[in-house]
């Protein structure tokens, strides 16, 4: 089992990875990135690292559907996109905030641990 050394009743703990999580909502990758690059903590940064590859994973089904657009195929999937990128983001941030680590679904992983 992996010993993440966290403290799940810091609240500035929890809060660092609320914002991680609502901050993909609208600013992409950036908060991610940012807490992975500062934090030390394990259960924060493993928080961030599955953020970040969140983000990562959207860019990139961002630019399969925009290659898809080009061809008519995926005129609504970057909408369904962004719509899963707000419930996603929403699920992990109220988790976090009880204490859990969040794995976002169908997931690349381009940050190993």
């Amino acid at each position: 089992m992996l010993n993440l050394n966290y403290n799940r009743n810091s609240e500035v703990d929890r809060l660092f990875v609320v914002l991680t999580h609502l901050g993909g909502v609208f600013f992409g990758l950036v908060p991610a990135l940012l807490v992975y690059l500062i934090k030390n903590d394990g259960w924060v940064k493993e928080n961030a690292r599955n953020a970040l590859n969140w983000q990562l994973t959207l860019l990139l089904y961002y630019g399969i559907c925009w290659l898809l657009v080009l061809i008519i195929i995926g005129l609504f999937l970057p909408w369904l996109i962004v719509v899963l990128n707000i419930i996603f983001c929403v699920i992990a941030a109220v988790r976090s905030s009880k204490g859990e680590l969040y794995k976002y679904p169908i997931t690349l992983e381009f940050i190993k641990r």
